[in-house]
């Protein structure tokens, strides 16, 4: 057996001691990681968005204003962090 072939069993119990399964072509997290909380970040993006949308056009130096701001940083941090190439794959931009 090779050194490779040894490296990729070793890869592998490693990944399944740490509750992860292979399925369908592809590695699947074990419940509770941070991988499997992303449809709620998104879901969470989305709201932060929409309040974004409602406070857009408020009054200047307002604490609306305020946290219009917070919320746009908090957006842009989330979707260079969740796409760092600046679009969702398989998406359309």
């Amino acid at each position: 057996m090779s050194n490779i072939d040894r490296q990729r069993i070793t890869a592998v119990q490693i990944l399944e001691g740490l509750g992860y399964t292979f399925a369908g072509g592809g590695w699947k997290a074990p419940a509770g990681t941070v991988a499997s909380l992303v449809p709620e970040a998104d879901t969470m993006h989305g709201q932060l968005v929409r309040r974004a949308d409602d406070l857009a056009g408020c009054t200047e130096n307002s604490p609306e204003e305020q946290e219009l701001e917070s919320i746009v940083n908090a957006i842009e941090a989330y979707e260079a962090k969740r796409w760092p190439e600046g679009k969702i794959p398989g998406g359309k931009g």
